[in-house]
């Protein structure tokens, strides 16, 4: 029976019998007027579940309640006054019942029933309606208590005289029980129903036709017409029905910063890298987790130090006193921007901005990881890629003018001492052959992909962008400022093939085709006739005929057309052998979706809310905006995750509604996520260093912190409260035997000793 309105018609419920036990009695109505499955008989939740109660669909229940009354969640007046209708079929969806009293009032609705109530068992027992002195709840439980033998006959008389119309049977009954248990307030409490219309699980379930398809399968096979009416791709659906009981199962704190990278080396150890504090005027705020090792089946989180440098030393502002210095940590832990993983030779990589390369050896349970070797560069490192292809290329490109990009060819008996051949952009010089890059700005690598379909993984894609030196852009010309180059290199051979169109805008991200031989890249405008609101394009590149451009190139074939200022994340979903959707999540909050059949227009806008973090001036250029893009198991699911905290759940395909649900809503922006190599499992981070991990199966519970704070409201005096744990600290690594200056220092100061020197009596 679906729900009515109570705004328009309020249903009355049905006058017969029910269980006792008023959690029992709720649980029946949900069966009766609300959902026609129940998940959990509310009995057996404790307290702390109650709030986020799950019935069919998920259902936010709102309790002002003790502890004592936990069992008692759907009574008549458990936590509030009569008046208001205790079954949730009397409640709006998405509107709490009239009736509720306000500001620790009783409502004149509910003083009223309770008035009349007073009147209907004094007539029916026989006593006098004159010189009632006690207060009406009062009365009815005393003359209840004493009386219990007449409660039937007061609610058969109830059922005649049909004076409530909200009211049932039950309804009463329950009342004088809470009545005689004293188990009533005079302080109204708030019970409010609101479907979360961003997180059904319970309807996604039950909207499913997994039944339906099971049958149409086997009476007609996999052509899956019949009595479906309709073309239906079976595994579509059941691989789409599993990944829709997606839920959280983890959640970790205490990180350095911003979740940056995300890198899964098996489907049940993870890697991730964080930003770290780390500039001279807010180094106090360094602190330990800038790496960390996730193992699921553990439910750990572990960090290690390996990404750090010697404190450099501060000449001005706060940080320069000795003081600060004394009682600082004389490591300096940096940003780990990137990773990467190499399954076929089952090595792991990162980089930080301590200018170096970590490769490293990692147990597919994610419980440890010992380091193999790293590669020192000239500047912070900012992406790791590992090619697919059998040599086992790993390229790095870095923040230097000239030679950024290096690939190495990794000696698995010389790990450090691998050879690598650099590759600089055509843009570091002019035409004349002098340096364009100056002091104050430069060319720098913005995005890096290695090929990934059999034929092209030895090549390695780079887009270059014009960047400040000195952290101001307006250091950068005008006529430069939206100029770049699309690089590709031959990892083999060093060659490099040509790009025939906007090989000189400025690139913001690329991404090759999953399967194909083909690439697509974010880069400024360019074209004759632009329209004024198109300020950056996506471009598909196929192979071209080489005898055309006189050698090997890729050249444009689709060209599609984004309002948004700047691009973060690009994803390819093919829908077919020719035709793939596009997605382009962007700084303004927005993900833009192409499908490459139906033209160069988007076929949706995906919007998310505004950010979290306050900022000032024009959104695109403050804010951060998508920073999480990817897909599902089929392209019915796509997932995003954006500054305003949320990770949201969308079926393309749905032109009219394509929001399935909001997965996760974090407290701080969404920095980064990813699936697992076998889609199971999802790790999403944020900007407050948590880490949450998803997952379609059963996994090992997850202990919480308990913390007890005061909570004058209830009866205890205090409230509980579950908060995750944190991750597993490192051991201190060893203070440093010299200083940024190569003093020796830190190793002989009292303080970092740990201990203080003796000193004589006086």
């Amino acid at each position: 029976m679906p729900l009515q309105n109570p705004l328009t018609k309020r249903p009355r419920l049905d006058p017969s019998p029910t269980p006792n036990n008023a959690a029992s009695h709720l649980t029946e109505c949900y069966k009766k007027h609300v959902f026609p499955r129940v998940d959990v008989q509310l009995a057996t939740l404790p307290k702390d579940r109650v709030n986020t109660l799950k019935v069919g669909r998920q259902v936010n229940l709102s309790l002002m309640d003790t502890e004592d009354d936990r069992s008692r969640a759907g009574s008549f007046s458990a936590g509030r006054p009569l008046g208001a209708c205790h079954c949730p079929v009397a409640f709006s969806e998405e509107a709490q019942c009239p009736a509720l009293g306000v500001a620790g009032k009783e409502s004149r609705a509910g003083a009223a029933e309770i008035l009349y109530l007073q009147t209907l068992v004094r007539k029916t027992l026989g006593f006098s309606l004159k010189s009632i002195k006690r207060e009406p709840k009062r009365d009815i439980a005393k003359i209840v208590k004493k009386n219990p033998g007449f409660i039937s006959s007061i609610l058969d008389a109830f059922v005649r005289e049909n004076r409530l119309s909200s009211r049932g049977r039950a309804d009463i009954e329950n009342f004088f029980h809470d009545l005689v248990k004293q188990k009533t307030r005079s302080e109204p409490a708030v019970f409010t129903f609101a479907r979360d219309e961003g997180d059904i699980r319970g309807e996604l379930f039950r909207s499913s036709r997994v039944h339906s398809l099971l049958l149409a399968r086997e009476i007609a096979g996999q052509r899956g017409i019949g009595s479906m009416r309709c073309l239906e791709h079976f595994n579509n659906e059941f691989r789409k029905c599993r990944e829709d009981t997606l839920a959280k199962k983890a959640e970790w704190t205490g990180c350095a910063g911003d979740i940056f990278t995300t890198t899964w080396v098996s489907n049940d150890g993870f890697l991730c890298g964080t930003t770290e504090h780390s500039d001279s005027h807010n180094q106090q705020y360094n602190k330990p987790g800038n790496l960390v090792l996730g193992s699921c089946s553990e439910v750990k989180l572990r960090a290690y130090p390996e990404h750090r440098i010697v404190r450099p030393i501060v000449e001005k502002g706060e940080n320069s006193t000795d003081e600060m210095r004394q009682s600082q940590d004389p490591w300096l832990y940096s940003s780990v921007v990137s990773s990467d993983y190499d399954a076929v030779h089952d090595r792991a990589f990162t980089c930080s901005f301590d200018r170096t390369v970590k490769i490293w050896k990692v147990r597919t349970s994610g419980t440890s990881m010992s380091l193999l070797g790293e590669w020192k560069h000239d500047g912070n490192v900012n992406f790791v890629a590992a090619s697919k292809h059998a040599s086992g290329m790993v390229a790095t490109a870095a923040d230097v003018p000239t030679g950024a990009v290096r690939i190495y060819n990794l000696d698995p008996s010389n790990i450090s001492g691998s050879l690598f051949r650099s590759h600089s952009c055509s843009r570091v010089t002019d035409e004349s052959g002098n340096t364009v890059s100056t002091e104050k700005w430069a060319y720098y690598p913005a995005t890096m992909q290695w090929g990934l379909s059999e034929t092209v993984r030895h090549l390695l894609l780079v887009g270059y962008s014009p960047r400040s030196r000195t952290g101001d852009d307006n250091n950068i010309p005008d006529d430069r400022l939206h100029s770049g180059e699309l690089c590709l290199w031959n990892g083999l051979t060093g060659e490099r093939w040509r790009v025939t169109t906007a090989t000189t805008q400025n690139v913001f991200e690329v991404l090759w085709h999953p399967t194909q031989p083909s690439f697509i890249a974010a880069t400024s405008p360019s074209g004759l006739d632009l329209e004024p609101s198109v300020r950056t394009q996506i471009r598909i590149f196929r192979p071209a005929d080489n005898q055309e451009y006189g050698g090997k190139a890729f050249s444009p074939v689709i060209t599609l057309d984004c309002t948004a200022v700047d691009i973060n994340e690009l994803t390819i979903m093919p829908n077919s052998y020719s035709y793939s959707y596009v997605t382009a999540g962007c700084t303004d909050g927005n993900t833009y979706v192409w499908d490459t059949a139906r033209g160069d227009k988007p076929i949706h806008v995906l919007h998310h809310g505004a950010p979290i973090d306050e900022y000032r001036g024009d959104r695109e250029r403050e804010d951060v905006g998508v920073k999480f893009t990817a897909w599902g198991t089929t392209p019915d699911r796509f997932y995003t995750g954006s500054s305003d905290g949320v990770v949201k759940v969308w079926n393309v395909r749905s032109l009219e509604r394509p929001l399935v649900r909001n997965l996760l809503e974090a407290p701080a922006p969404i920095t980064a996520g990813m699936f697992c190599p076998d889609k199971s499992r999802l790790v999403v981070g944020d900007a407050s260093g948590r880490v949450f991990l998803f997952s379609v199966d059963e996994e090992k519970h997850q202990p919480t912190l308990t913390m007890n704070i005061p909570d004058p409201r209830s009866t205890t005096g205090f409230r509980t409260l579950h908060r995750p744990p944190a991750i597993t600290p490192h051991p201190d690594p060893l203070p440093p035997t010299h200083d940024a200056e190569g003093n020796p220092s830190y190793q002989n100061r009292p303080l970092h000793r740990s201990r203080l020197p003796r000193q004589p009596p006086p």
